[in-house]
């Protein structure tokens, strides 16, 4: 990865967490990447397209200690 990609991911994680989340807990960091890089990597489909891949990906029930750990 050049020092370019990194800046560009950087920025891109900075916007996402000042528009979206507004605050993130550094316990859950990780989690917030995971999500911006979905998001990013997914940014071509359609909205269709994007919502039958996020429904295709649910599995179960997620627990509220699955989902704070």
């Amino acid at each position: 990865m050049t020092p370019r990609s990194r800046l560009r991911l950087r920025a891109i994680l900075k916007r996402q967490i000042i528009g979206i989340h507004h605050w993130v807990s550094p316990k859950h960091l990780l989690r917030y990447a995971a999500e911006m890089t979905w998001r990013f990597n997914h940014r071509d489909l359609s909205h269709t397209d994007r919502m039958d891949t996020i429904f295709g990906g649910m599995e179960g029930r997620l627990r509220y200690k699955a989902l704070i750990a």
